[in-house]
Order: structure tokens, then C-alpha cells, then sequence
């Protein structure tokens, strides 16, 4: 019997690291908050995770094509979000810890954090 339970422990906790894998903040600079301004030209709102497409300029006054992640819409929602709080067209002043690489992603919210927003003059609920 204790051989059968600690078998499916086992399994369980090998079966459960790619999830715990798959929401790290590795990739992301978590010392380091940038803050964007521009136009949202995207909203995925949808699991696993809600996703911003926002153009805003960058430090040489191009305009840059960033990606912002976020948690899933069911914890967005227990922040104070709604799908409507965030749409296409929407002038957005916004947080992130951005990709290690230099790339145009960022990591604004998840679980456990979530970064200033603010929408056409409204800041947005944020911890």
C-alpha cells in the first residue's frame, strides 16, 4: 500500500514540473521596471494568460511593438479588471519588467504582483 501512494506521489510531482516551469519569470528582468506610453492596438483577453499589444516610443523616438503578459482573466477579475478595462485604441501609461534578451516583452502581472496601469487617465487596480 505505501509503495502504490508514494508511486503516485511521485508521478504527480514529475507530471506537475513543466507547470511550475512554464510560469517563471526567468526570462524577465524582475530587478527592472520600465515604464511604456502609447496605444494599445491588441487585447487577447483569454487563458492562459491576458495578453496587451501596445506601440510605444522608444528611447530614439521610433515607435516599438511591445507585448505585455499578464495573469489569467480569472485572477485579472479578482484584481478589479474587467474585459472592457482594456481595449484597442486605448492611450495606456503601463509597468513592466521587460525580457532579459532586449526583446519588446514584458511581465506586468501574475499571481503574485501586478504593475501600475493607467487607461486614457484612470489608473487601473494594481498591487
Amino acid at each position: 500500500m505505501k509503495k502504490g501512494l508514494l508511486f503516485v506521489v511521485a508521478i504527480g510531482l514529475l507530471a506537475a514540473g513543466p507547470v511550475f516551469a512554464h510560469h517563471g519569470t526567468a526570462g524577465y528582468d524582475m530587478a527592472k521596471v520600465v515604464t511604456l506610453t502609447g496605444t494599445v492596438t491588441k487585447v487577447d483577453w483569454s487563458n492562459p494568460h491576458i495578453v496587451i499589444y501596445l506601440d510605444a516610443k522608444g528611447a530614439s523616438s521610433d515607435i516599438e511593438h511591445w507585448t505585455l503578459e499578464f495573469s489569467a482573466p480569472l485572477l485579472m477579475t479578482r484584481s478589479g479588471w474587467t474585459k472592457s478595462s482594456v481595449k484597442a485604441g486605448d492611450q495606456l501609461v503601463a509597468e513592466t519588467h521587460p525580457a532579459k534578451d532586449g526583446a519588446p516583452v514584458g511581465i506586468s502581472g501574475t499571481a503574485t504582483f501586478l504593475l501600475k496601469f493607467v487607461v486614457n487617465g484612470t489608473p487601473l487596480p494594481h498591487s
